[in-house]
C-alpha cells in the first residue's frame, strides 16, 4: 500500500518535472531562434533593397 502511493506521487511528480523542463528547453530554443533569425536578417538585408519611405507633407 505504502509502495503504491509513493510510485502514483513520484510517477506524477516525474511527469510534471518532464513537463517543466520540455517548457524550460523550447522557450530557451525558440529564444536562441528568434536571435538567430534576426542576426540572419542584419547580416544580409541589402540597405538599397530596403523600401523606401513616402515624403512627409507639410
Amino acid at each position: 500500500m505504502v509502495d503504491e502511493i509513493f510510485d502514483r506521487t513520484y510517477q506524477s511528480a516525474r511527469a510534471d518535472l518532464n513537463d517543466g523542463l520540455r517548457v524550460l528547453f523550447s522557450g530557451i530554443g525558440r529564444a536562441v531562434g528568434d536571435s538567430l533569425k534576426v542576426l540572419h536578417r542584419i547580416e544580409w538585408s541589402a540597405p538599397w533593397e530596403a523600401p523606401t519611405k513616402p515624403a512627409r507633407r507639410v
